[in-house]
């Protein structure tokens, strides 16, 4: 009798740490021990995972507004060197004599150098 009682004592013992699939899903495992002896552990990477989740959904909404910005800044810098064009072209004195013309002013371009005045001369 005593050879049978050993036997069954550790097929016992091992049916307790054996965790069925029914006891997972009831929460049953929760119970246990181990989970009891480890539930601020278990709080603690819950924790962990929320502010893991909550900076990585911060630095993705950063990544997006630079992203936005630098577009935004190409975008500027192109107009500015359009912009900028259209102002040398307008700007040029062939130009501006032929939109004279067309405007029907009677200016004639000075044949003269441009005299640079002096105040110390006085």
């Amino acid at each position: 009798m005593d050879s049978t009682e050993q036997t069954t004592q550790p097929k016992e013992t091992g049916k307790a740490k054996q965790w069925s699939f029914r006891q997972w899903m009831s929460g049953d495992i929760l119970t246990t021990d181990f989970f009891r002896g480890q539930i601020f552990l278990f709080l603690l990477l819950c924790v962990i995972a929320i502010f893991y989740i909550d900076n990585r959904f911060a630095c993705e909404q950063q990544i997006v507004k630079i992203n936005r910005l630098k577009e935004q800044l190409t975008n500027a810098k192109y107009e500015s060197l359009t912009t900028s064009s259209i102002l040398m072209q307008i700007s040029r004195q062939s130009q501006v004599s032929v939109e004279v013309t067309n405007k029907g002013i009677d200016l004639q371009p000075s044949s003269e150098p441009a005299i640079k005045i002096d105040d110390n001369e006085q």
